[in-house]
This record gives C-alpha cells, sequence and structure tokens, in this order.
C-alpha cells in the first residue's frame, strides 16, 4: 500500500480520530487507526473503542491499495510537524510504515490490519436529515447533566425520542438534576422507534464534528447502533442498554412559588456565595420571604456568606438548600436574559426555565444544609 496526500487533509483526519482511540487499553491496537486505501484515489481513516466508531475518507493519490494500522497519536503528532505539501505513507514488510515529506522520513510500527476491529455494517441504516444547529444546542444543553457513576450505566448517556412529528425531546440526569430540551430536528415525519440512550462520548464526538465540519447531517438507527453522518465521515456507536428513568414524574407540572429573576445577576450571586461553601458539597441555602431572596452559605471551616436579591414576592417563608453547581450549571446553558425559577416547599425540587421558551427545562433536587 502507498498514497500521497496533503499534509492539512491527513492532519484533520487523524484530529477527527483522536478522540475515539483509547489512550490506555489492554487492547494496543484501539490505540492504532486503520488506514485503507482504494483504487478510486480515496483513503479512509478508521478509529474505534468498540463502543464509537468513527470512519471518515479523503481524496488522496493512490498509488498502491491496500491497509495498514499505525499508533494514531503518535502519526497525528508527526504529520501535524511537518511542512505544508505531500506527504507519502508507504506499507512496509512486518507492519512498519515509512511516512516521508519532502527530505523527511519516519518508519512506525504498526500492528496487522486483520486485527483491527470493524465497524458494525450499518448499509442498511435508514438515515434522515437533521437540523445540526438545534442537535447541537440539544446536546449542549443537556450533556452537563449526564452521570459519571458507571454503576448508573443507563444514565451515562442522554436520551433521545419523538414527542411529535418533527419534533424530538433530549434528556439528561445523573439522579440530582435533570435537564431536558425539546426541539424541531427534522423537516418531515419521521419514524425513531420508542427512544435510545446516547452514550456521553457519542454525543461529544458528534458535536465535535458539527462544531469542526460543513455539511448536512443525518442521523439514523441500525439495530442497537446510532448512525451519524456528515459527507465523508460516519460516526457509529453502541446505543446504552438499559431502562432510562420515567423523568415525566421527576418534572414538577405546578409548583406554588413562582419567581423570576434577571439570569446573569442570580448567576453572578451563586459564584460569588458558593466560594466559600463546602468544597464537597458547594451547598447554598436560599431564604425566600416577603419581597427578598436571600442566597447564603456557611462553612465552618471558611465562613459565612450572604446576598439579599430583591423579588416580587409576598408569600411565607420558604427555606431551602441546593448544590450551587448544579444551579449553575444550569443557568449557564440558558440564553435568556430572565428566567422563572419555580418551587413547591423545602423538600421538592427547583425548576429552571427561560422566561420566554417552556421548550428548556432543568430541574434541581434540593439538599439539607
Amino acid at each position: 500500500m502507498e498514497f500521497a496526500i496533503h499534509t492539512s487533509e491527513l492532519t484533520k483526519g487523524l484530529y477527527r480520530a483522536q478522540g475515539i482511540v483509547e489512550k490506555k487499553t489492554a487492547m494496543p491496537i484501539l490505540s492504532n487507526v486503520l488506514v485503507e486505501a482504494f483504487a478510486d484515489g480515496k483513503i479512509s481513516i478508521t478509529a474505534t473503542d468498540l463502543e464509537v466508531g468513527m470512519t471518515g475518507k479523503h481524496a488522496a493519490e493512490v498509488i498502491s491499495a491496500g491497509s495498514i494500522t499505525i499508533p494514531a497519536r503518535h502519526l497525528y503528532d508527526i504529520v501535524r510537524s511537518l511542512p505544508k505539501g505531500l506527504v507519502s505513507l508507504k506499507k512496509m514488510p512486518n507492519n512498519w510504515t515509512e511516512v516521508h515529506c519532502e527530505n523527511i522520513e519516519y518508519k512506525m510500527l504498526g500492528m496487522a490490519p486483520e486485527d483491527f476491529q470493524a465497524l458494525p455494517d450499518i448499509s442498511k441504516a435508514s438515515l434522515f436529515k437533521v437540523d445540526r444547529d438545534r442537535l447541537k444546542e440539544m446536546i449542549d444543553k443537556t450533556s452537563y447533566a449526564v452521570s459519571n457513576d458507571e454503576t448508573r450505566y443507563n444514565l451515562n448517556g442522554a436520551f433521545l425520542e419523538m414527542t411529535g412529528d418533527i419534533r424530538f425531546r433530549m434528556v439528561a440526569t445523573d439522579g440530582h438534576r435533570l435537564s431536558m430540551l425539546d426541539g424541531d430536528l427534522v423537516e418531515s415525519k419521521t419514524e425513531f422507534g420508542d427512544g435510545v440512550i446516547i452514550p456521553r462520548k457519542g454525543l461529544m464526538e458528534i458535536k465535535r464534528l458539527i462544531e469542526s465540519e460543513d455539511g448536512e447531517c443525518k442521523l439514523g438507527l441500525d439495530g442497537s447502533n446510532l448512525v451519524f453522518s456528515m459527507d465523508e465521515v460516519t460516526v457509529v456507536m453502541r446505543l446504552l442498554d438499559g431502562q432510562f428513568p420515567e423523568y415525566r414524574h421527576v418534572v414538577p407540572d405546578k409548583q406554588k412559588i413562582k419567581l423570576q429573576l434577571d439570569r446573569k445577576s442570580f448567576l453572578d450571586s451563586l459564584r460569588r456565595i458558593s466560594i466559600l461553601s463546602s468544597d464537597r458539597s458547594l451547598g447554598v441555602k436560599f431564604i425566600l420571604s416577603s419581597g427578598k431572596l436571600i442566597v447564603t452559605t456557611s462553612n465552618p471551616d471558611l465562613g459565612e456568606a450572604k446576598e439579599e436579591i430583591g423579588i416580587e414576592y409576598d408569600g411565607g417563608e420558604v427555606t431551602i438548600g441546593f448544590n450551587a453547581r448544579y444551579l449553575i450549571d444550569a443557568l449557564s446553558n440558558i440564553d435568556s436574559e430572565r428566567v422563572d425559577l419555580s418551587l413547591e416547599d423545602d423538600l421538592s425540587p427547583g425548576v429552571l426555565r427561560p422566561a420566554d421558551d417552556e421548550l428548556y427545562t432543568c430541574v434541581v433536587m434540593p439538599m439539607r444544609i
């Protein structure tokens, strides 16, 4: 196998693979990329961690077809350091690869391409066009609530389901907070089944591609896999098994107390007060009374902090505690200048929504302080 390609094009393909390949793994070949050259004048670069896989095609001057696997990180570092121009890759005996650019030459030891785990066959997958900006927004505004607890496997991703002919909903929760966004993701009625749990790593790769690439985005299902494609790049990810929690029970329909706050001022207040909160819980206390909301925290090792915010409220006093980080994350993902905060009592969750948009909902469970 031998081909020549522009360094910028090869760098772009290898950069895409960096988020997929495993840095530390019991299977060394998962730290490699599979590079294949085809007689039609294209090469493909494929990476997988057995859960998420990506392949991209690139135009090249193919001298002879074939395939090799090469350490992904080292090849990327080499290619991006080369002068702009053509770089050639040639397969040598015993899985060695020669990389040559102008008067620079590297020889790298790879592994047998036959040992590389092939991506699932998705030739029968039915893909539909999606709104790239809306899909990115859904990922941005929900992924922060995905659980990192590996024992709660069904929470290690975001749930995507259809709620109407063209409307989708993405939901993520870690058991302490929930983020949910509805949006018209497609242009016409689409079949999508009963909803799927997309793994966090797959979400991040989709987001990264949308941010860095141009072109039409397509999404679809193929058995237990989700397929995302964008021009010459395809991402295939294994959907998470298990049942996503019945999240609708967590989102209150109506709550007695509804406050409207300036989002930035509220966010700044939480950041200031949480400076002295416990590093572990980041707990802050809300004391709600007629005409004011007091945000306070107390840390026996550091001290106390308090800030008063003027509000329109004439009900009874309510005291409730929250993890400040959860509220800050939610407020940071709301675009509106004004935000609605609704409460029921000191044991019920707080609900945050943009004042002018009912499609986005953030729920934060209370904590005892």
